[in-house]
């Protein structure tokens, strides 16, 4: 963790809260996408659904891993896009 500034950190542990709200986007009923008459697109809609919560995780690794190796303004994009779409996961939980 020596390797990156502190307000790398901090914007990269910001894109670890959709983790602790997973929950809610697995068994919570919360379909932001909206549900359809076919199974099959029902079920395509909620893999959808789930990817909101799941790419900004990847986002943390990612973006780390890309400034470690010494892209630091695409590292940083990275994260930013993935704080970005922790920020989108809070408000769909709180305008639900």
């Amino acid at each position: 963790m020596k390797d990156f500034p502190r307000w790398v950190l901090v914007m990269a542990f910001a894109n670890i809260i959709p983790v602790l709200l997973s929950v809610f986007f697995l068994f919570g009923g919360i379909s932001p996408l909206g549900s359809s008459e076919n199974s099959f697109l029902n079920f395509l809609l909620y893999l959808a659904s789930n990817l909101l919560w799941l790419l900004p995780p990847l986002t943390f690794f990612l973006g780390l891993d890309v400034y470690r190796k010494g892209w630091e303004i695409l590292g940083v994009a990275i994260l930013a896009v993935g704080n970005l779409l922790t920020l989108i996961d809070i408000l769909i939980l709180i305008l639900r």
